[in-house]
């Protein structure tokens, strides 16, 4: 926690954009438990809300590539520079490109302004945090770096690596994908339109294709921001109704099985995941001595054994980790199809299933 908040400390934007929350979120009370159900007005507040976002989130992206493109193509004053170094001549863009990336920033800040108004709208709307909460500071700082695209890494105090299993090769092919999306879709879209184009394609044209571009990567941004915060919010709510379902002395029957369970969710999310690591938070408060510590990728067949009862347990566990972000991929469907045919589970069902948590 120690590293988590020193990158807080470190960071302005963390800082001003929690003052800002702390001060927004300071009149809300909701003295009963956080629900993950809006009611039809909140679901329409939220529906209004997202498509403001996104269009001017939009427009953020599209008035920066303008900007950005206008001077270069409009003015004489970013034109290339000729270069002669160790007598090989070429022509650079080099105050072009200088000007390109000091305009990344103004950017940068515009969307995460806009990003924490959105997390500051959508605590109103779901009356989230309270300040009557005794984590109220806490749930604000973690709500700050929903709205500010800080990583969630907070898996990593309870020493879960959800990239256990996967190659260097695919691990970094993951990561540069996910960060460069933008610009490398751009890139792309810019050859297309030379290749279909030719020797029509003018420049200004091929820089306009990076408009839309990162216009959407932009509205897309601030989805997953707007994702995350409800997230954050709903999970916490719905892991404390999923615990209270259990006693304490059901919980011990599978304890020693609870590393190996964790480990196999996050590795099937591969992410750090805020969702997930909450429901270990309610684990640990249940095991405060439970040692969550597994370096190995964890096999299914590994979790489930002769007994049915401790088999729907863990099943039920398994499932509910692996469903309480919201978000099911193809993998993960898979691996519920998988253990609903449980030979040790006949005719097993899933009677929460009834919860929708988006």
């Amino acid at each position: 926690m120690e590293e988590i908040q020193n990158k807080r400390n470190k960071s302005i934007a963390f800082r001003l954009g929690n003052t800002y929350l702390s001060r927004k979120t300071a009149g809300i009370r909701n003295e009963d438990r956080h629900g993950y159900t809006l009611n039809a007005v909140q679901k329409t507040q939220l529906r209004n809300l997202q498509v403001k976002i996104y269009l001017i989130a939009g427009l953020i992206g599209a008035g920066a590539v303008l900007i950005v493109i206008f001077p270069f193509h409009f003015t004489s004053l970013l034109d290339a520079q000729h270069f002669d170094i160790f007598g090989y001549q070429f022509d650079f863009e080099l105050y072009y490109t200088i000007y390109a990336v000091a305009m990344l920033f103004p950017e940068i800040w515009l969307l995460n302004m806009l990003n924490i108004y959105a997390v500051r709208r959508i605590c109103e709307i779901y009356k989230y945090p309270s300040v009557s909460q005794n984590d109220y500071e806490e749930q604000v700082a973690l709500l700050t770096e929903a709205g500010l695209e800080m990583p969630a890494k907070h898996m990593k105090l309870l020493e879960i690596d959800p990239y256990v299993g996967l190659t260097k090769f695919s691990y970094y092919a993951w990561l540069i994908g996910t960060k460069l999306k933008a610009t490398l879709s751009n890139v792309l879209m810019k050859f297309l339109v030379r290749r279909l184009l030719g020797r029509y394609a003018l420049r200004i044209v091929t820089d306009l294709i990076g408009v839309p571009i990162f216009a959407f990567w932009n509205a897309w941004s601030s989805r997953q921001v707007i994702k995350e915060t409800r997230m954050r919010i709903v999970a916490t709510a719905a892991t404390k109704d999923f615990m209270s379902e259990f006693s304490p002395q059901e919980l011990e029957q599978i304890k020693e099985k609870l590393a190996r369970l964790f480990h196999f969710v996050a590795q099937q999310k591969r992410q750090y995941n805020f969702a997930l690591y909450s429901f270990m938070k309610e684990m640990m408060a249940v095991f405060p001595d439970l040692n969550l510590k597994y370096d190995q990728e964890v096999k299914i067949d590994e979790l489930f054994g002769s007994d049915p009862a401790e088999n729907k347990l863990l099943a039920r566990l398994l499932i509910f980790g692996l469903l309480v972000d919201g978000t099911l991929s193809v993998k993960e469907r898979l691996t519920i199809r998988k253990i609903a045919r449980l030979p040790k589970n006949p005719g097993f069902r899933f009677p929460w299933m009834k919860w929708k948590i988006f």
